[in-house]
Protein backbone atom coordinates (compact mmCIF):
# COMPACT_ATOMS: atom_id res chain seq x y z
CA UNK A 1 0.00 0.00 0.00
CA UNK A 2 1.21 3.58 -0.75
CA UNK A 3 2.37 5.47 2.17
CA UNK A 4 0.20 8.03 1.21
CA UNK A 5 -2.59 5.97 2.42
CA UNK A 6 -2.37 6.28 5.59
CA UNK A 7 -2.86 10.05 6.17
CA UNK A 8 -1.91 10.51 9.73
CA UNK A 9 1.62 9.29 9.39
CA UNK A 10 2.42 11.07 6.60
CA UNK A 11 1.50 13.99 9.22
CA UNK A 12 3.88 12.97 11.19
CA UNK A 13 6.51 11.99 8.67
CA UNK A 14 8.93 14.54 7.16
CA UNK A 15 9.15 15.62 3.71
CA UNK A 16 12.57 13.95 2.03
CA UNK A 17 15.09 14.92 -0.12
CA UNK A 18 14.96 12.07 -2.56
CA UNK A 19 17.77 10.49 -4.72
CA UNK A 20 17.82 10.42 -8.42
CA UNK A 21 15.96 7.37 -10.00
CA UNK A 22 14.66 6.63 -5.83
CA UNK A 23 10.59 6.90 -6.11
CA UNK A 24 9.12 8.93 -4.38
CA UNK A 25 6.33 7.37 -3.03
CA UNK A 26 7.10 4.71 -0.36
CA UNK A 27 5.27 1.83 0.05
CA UNK A 28 3.99 -0.16 3.40
CA UNK A 29 3.97 -3.77 2.17
CA UNK A 30 1.22 -5.89 4.98
CA UNK A 31 0.98 -9.45 5.26
CA UNK A 32 -2.35 -10.18 7.62
CA UNK A 33 -3.23 -13.57 8.19
CA UNK A 34 -7.02 -14.23 9.72
CA UNK A 35 -8.33 -16.87 12.17
CA UNK A 36 -11.69 -17.41 14.08
CA UNK A 37 -11.76 -18.35 17.74
CA UNK A 38 -15.16 -18.25 19.00
CA UNK A 39 -16.20 -14.92 18.92
CA UNK A 40 -12.47 -13.69 18.65
CA UNK A 41 -11.19 -12.44 15.10
CA UNK A 42 -6.95 -13.08 15.26
CA UNK A 43 -5.24 -10.63 12.72
CA UNK A 44 -1.49 -11.91 12.79
CA UNK A 45 1.42 -10.85 10.17
CA UNK A 46 4.32 -7.95 9.72
CA UNK A 47 4.20 -5.13 9.01
CA UNK A 48 7.62 -3.63 6.36
CA UNK A 49 8.43 -0.26 5.52
CA UNK A 50 10.01 3.22 6.46
CA UNK A 51 9.25 6.89 6.80
CA UNK A 52 11.62 9.39 6.92
CA UNK A 53 11.57 11.48 10.27
CA UNK A 54 13.85 14.33 11.60
CA UNK A 55 16.55 13.21 14.05
CA UNK A 56 15.78 15.56 17.24
CA UNK A 57 19.78 15.40 17.60
CA UNK A 58 21.07 16.80 14.50
CA UNK A 59 17.43 17.96 12.46
CA UNK A 60 18.40 16.06 9.62
CA UNK A 61 16.41 13.86 7.63
CA UNK A 62 16.68 10.07 8.17
CA UNK A 63 14.98 7.04 6.89
CA UNK A 64 13.03 5.07 9.88
CA UNK A 65 11.93 1.43 9.53
CA UNK A 66 8.25 0.87 10.63
CA UNK A 67 8.67 -3.03 10.52
CA UNK A 68 7.45 -5.20 12.76
CA UNK A 69 4.91 -7.99 13.46
CA UNK A 70 0.93 -7.24 14.15
CA UNK A 71 -1.10 -9.41 16.81
CA UNK A 72 -4.29 -8.01 17.26
CA UNK A 73 -7.25 -10.32 18.93
CA UNK A 74 -10.78 -7.71 17.55
CA UNK A 75 -13.81 -8.58 19.53
CA UNK A 76 -17.44 -7.29 19.24
CA UNK A 77 -18.09 -7.09 23.20
CA UNK A 78 -15.43 -6.43 26.27
CA UNK A 79 -14.47 -9.55 27.30
CA UNK A 80 -11.59 -9.95 29.73
CA UNK A 81 -7.94 -10.70 28.23
CA UNK A 82 -7.45 -14.22 29.55
CA UNK A 83 -6.81 -16.96 27.50
CA UNK A 84 -5.25 -14.92 24.27
CA UNK A 85 -2.28 -16.45 23.13
CA UNK A 86 0.98 -14.42 24.21
CA UNK A 87 1.76 -10.87 22.20
CA UNK A 88 -1.85 -10.44 20.86
CA UNK A 89 -3.71 -7.08 21.91
CA UNK A 90 -7.04 -7.16 22.22
CA UNK A 91 -9.22 -4.73 20.58
CA UNK A 92 -13.03 -3.77 21.18
CA UNK A 93 -15.05 -2.65 18.69
CA UNK A 94 -17.50 -0.91 21.39
CA UNK A 95 -17.83 2.87 21.05
CA UNK A 96 -18.23 5.07 24.45
CA UNK A 97 -22.49 4.43 24.04
CA UNK A 98 -21.77 0.72 24.11
CA UNK A 99 -23.03 0.94 20.40
CA UNK A 100 -20.56 -1.35 18.72
CA UNK A 101 -19.39 -1.78 15.40
CA UNK A 102 -19.82 -5.41 14.13
CA UNK A 103 -16.47 -7.68 12.91
CA UNK A 104 -17.64 -7.11 8.81
CA UNK A 105 -17.68 -3.36 9.62
CA UNK A 106 -14.38 -2.57 10.45
CA UNK A 107 -12.19 -1.38 8.69
CA UNK A 108 -8.43 -2.87 8.16
CA UNK A 109 -6.56 0.18 6.74
CA UNK A 110 -7.27 2.39 10.12
CA UNK A 111 -6.42 -0.65 12.23
CA UNK A 112 -2.76 -0.54 9.86
CA UNK A 113 -2.37 2.80 10.46
CA UNK A 114 -2.61 2.40 14.19
CA UNK A 115 -0.13 0.22 14.23
CA UNK A 116 2.48 2.03 12.17
CA UNK A 117 1.78 5.01 14.47
CA UNK A 118 2.59 2.82 17.49
CA UNK A 119 6.06 2.27 16.03
CA UNK A 120 6.78 6.01 15.57
CA UNK A 121 8.80 7.43 18.31
CA UNK A 122 7.81 10.10 19.93
CA UNK A 123 11.64 11.77 19.69
CA UNK A 124 13.28 10.41 16.77
CA UNK A 125 16.75 10.16 16.91
CA UNK A 126 19.63 7.91 14.93
CA UNK A 127 19.78 4.27 15.98
CA UNK A 128 23.29 3.47 18.03
CA UNK A 129 25.99 3.49 15.80
CA UNK A 130 24.47 5.26 12.62
CA UNK A 131 26.37 8.73 11.75
CA UNK A 132 24.74 11.57 13.28
CA UNK A 133 26.28 14.67 13.43
CA UNK A 134 24.34 15.66 16.64
CA UNK A 135 26.08 13.15 18.39
CA UNK A 136 29.63 14.83 17.70
CA UNK A 137 28.11 18.18 18.84
CA UNK A 138 27.06 16.72 21.91
CA UNK A 139 30.48 15.76 22.46
CA UNK A 140 32.25 18.80 21.84
CA UNK A 141 30.11 20.26 24.06
CA UNK A 142 31.28 18.24 26.92
CA UNK A 143 34.55 18.57 26.02
CA UNK A 144 34.94 22.12 25.90
CA UNK A 145 34.71 23.03 29.42
CA UNK A 146 36.23 21.14 32.15
CA UNK A 147 33.69 21.14 35.15
CA UNK A 148 36.05 21.09 37.78
CA UNK A 149 38.44 24.60 36.49
CA UNK A 150 35.18 27.04 37.32
CA UNK A 151 33.38 25.42 40.81
CA UNK A 152 32.80 28.08 43.01
CA UNK A 153 31.94 27.45 46.89
CA UNK A 154 30.09 30.21 48.23
CA UNK A 155 30.52 28.85 51.66
CA UNK A 156 33.96 27.90 51.72
CA UNK A 157 35.05 31.29 53.67
CA UNK A 158 32.29 30.48 56.34
CA UNK A 159 33.77 27.10 56.72
CA UNK A 160 36.86 28.53 57.79
CA UNK A 161 35.11 31.27 59.98
CA UNK A 162 33.45 27.82 61.59
CA UNK A 163 36.80 26.10 61.93
CA UNK A 164 38.91 29.36 63.42
CA UNK A 165 35.72 29.91 66.20
CA UNK A 166 35.92 26.22 66.67
CA UNK A 167 39.49 26.23 67.33
CA UNK A 168 39.07 29.18 69.92
CA UNK A 169 36.55 27.36 72.32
Amino acid sequence: MPLSDFERVVALSTPGDYKAGESEESVIRVSLRFSENHDLVFLGGDLEGSVKLTCQRCLEVMEYSLAGPVKLAVSETEREVEGLPKGFELICLLDADDVGLKLDEVHLLPMVEDELLLRIPLVPMHVEGAECSGRARIGEVSNEADPKENITRPFSALADLMASKGKGH
